[in-house]
């Protein structure tokens, strides 16, 4: 069977596969992500073994429908940046801050010591440590799309803490590769780059290569985040007028999708940073742009019936859990820390900046999922000889186990009730009616 269709079959069985799934979920009180989750799971190597089929197994439609899933984690997070509320954002900066930061320690510490207290040596335990670190924030903005608390202050510490987190595992990132040299490949983007250059020209910066290439990390984190920032801020409304004047169908939607990749790929090349990370930045700047409206419906509709339902499910399809046999006590260890050093870290940082009880146990628990850091870690301890297969399959049943709890945790942190939330449901029905009434008369001037 050619590739092509390959593709179109996977397609047709995983999409309304993942749809049944989310209703049955939804109509049980159950996130609906979980549904999207676990059709990944059971399609997986652990049960159906879906993409190894003979029907599957030549041509390069596995490698394409990973490549459509990981579009999909980028347009999700460009949504959720679209339906950030900016103001909460900036309230939120200082905690989010201190969330973050409490959340890349905790987990380094703790998993690194529990990993050596279960006989792995150090060197490989501070890369358990490092593959625990990082959040996955795919899952927790999906998780408050659909509970309707994207404006929410808890929200806005999620998603803000998520983006410095992911900066923030990058230097982790940094100093374990720099204690492995596998010799395999090029790094991609400017650091990588500059740091190499530094060191070949310089004997100075050849002397202290770490300190070089941590350097220029934050160079391109900076000069990445100011540029694409401001970029955006000050030229986003004028093209967006200018490609409503196209007259093809869909002009806008189409445009805005180019503009949504360019800014993932300039966030890996230029900044050092997760491709979905610049789609966020790209969707937040559009929080503040009048023309938010038509993005977001439009968005919204190709996201969810197309894109993010493959981006979850092929989190499942990629796992293999039968290296596990034999290493269920590492297994439960590992993902015991994982998710109490993000939940009492995070949580714990959340409460010193200065939320109550109950918002710090919902933003900690919005940030237990791991994700694409978290694989890249365990990738790279795999592929320097540090980790054993058995070591590997933990680490990605770990990562798939925090994703599917993460949502059950978190929609039952909302259901905790607390005095705030009352009024700021209340905020948040005259601001949507004040939405309303610009909207009609926006509408009103265009039609006169």
């Amino acid at each position: 069977m050619p590739s092509s269709l390959q593709l179109a079959l996977l397609i047709a069985i995983l999409l309304p596969a993942t749809k049944i799934a989310a209703s049955l979920c939804d109509r049980c009180g159950v996130p609906a992500i979980l549904g999207e989750l676990l059709v990944g799971v059971v399609a997986g190597p652990g049960v159906l073994n879906l993409l190894h089929l003979p029907c599957f197994r030549s041509g390069h439609a596995v490698d394409s429908l990973m490549l459509l899933a990981q579009l999909g984690g980028v347009v999700l997070m460009f949504i959720a940046g679209v339906e950030t509320d900016v103001e909460r954002m900036r309230e939120a900066g200082g905690t989010a801050f201190l969330v973050a930061f409490s959340g890349v320690i905790w987990p380094l510490l703790l998993g690194a010591g529990a990993a050596h207290l279960l006989g792995i040596s150090w060197r490989a335990a501070f890369f358990i440590g490092g593959a625990l670190a990082a959040t996955s924030v795919s899952i927790s903005a999906r998780t408050l799309m659909d509970a309707g608390k994207m404006v929410t202050r808890e929200a806005s510490v999620i998603l803000g803490a998520a983006v410095i987190d992911d900066v923030m595992g990058l230097f982790v990132l940094a100093f374990l590769a720099a204690s492995c040299s596998t010799g395999k490949g090029e790094a991609f983007g400017v650091a990588p780059y500059l740091s190499t250059y530094l060191q070949n020209h310089f004997g100075a910066a050849a002397r202290f290569p770490l300190l070089v290439q941590m350097s220029c990390i934050a160079l391109c984190v900076v000069v990445y985040f100011v540029l694409a920032y401001s970029g955006a801020r000050s030229l986003l409304n004028p093209l967006i007028i200018r490609l409503r004047k196209l007259t093809a169908n869909e002009a806008v939607p189409s445009c805005v999708l180019a503009l949504v990749l360019v800014y993932a790929v300039s966030a890996e090349w230029m900044g050092s940073v997760a491709a979905i990370t610049g789609a966020y930045l790209l969707g937040f700047t559009f929080a503040e742009s009048q023309l938010k409206g038509d993005i977001e419906r439009s968005f919204y509709s190709l996201g969810h019936a197309f894109f993010i339902p493959l981006f979850f499910a092929s989190i499942g399809l990629a796992s293999d859990f039968h290296a596990l046999r034999g290493h269920w006590i590492m297994l439960g260890a590992i993902f015991v820390i994982a998710i109490v050093s993000k939940l009492l870290g995070c949580g714990s940082a959340a409460l010193v900046g200065g939320m109550g009880f109950i918002p710090s146990v919902r933003v900690g628990c919005g940030m237990i999922s791991r994700g694409e850091v978290g694989l890249i870690v365990t990738a790279m301890g795999a592929e320097a000889g540090i980790f054993q297969a058995s070591e590997v399959a933990v680490l990605v049943a770990v990562v798939l186990l925090t994703t599917l709890i993460t949502p059950l945790l978190l929609r039952a942190a909302f259901r905790m009730t607390y005095a705030q939330d009352d009024l700021e449901s209340d905020e948040l029905q005259l601001a949507a009616t004040d939405e309303a009434i610009s909207a009609f008369h926006a509408t009103a001037g265009r039609s006169q």
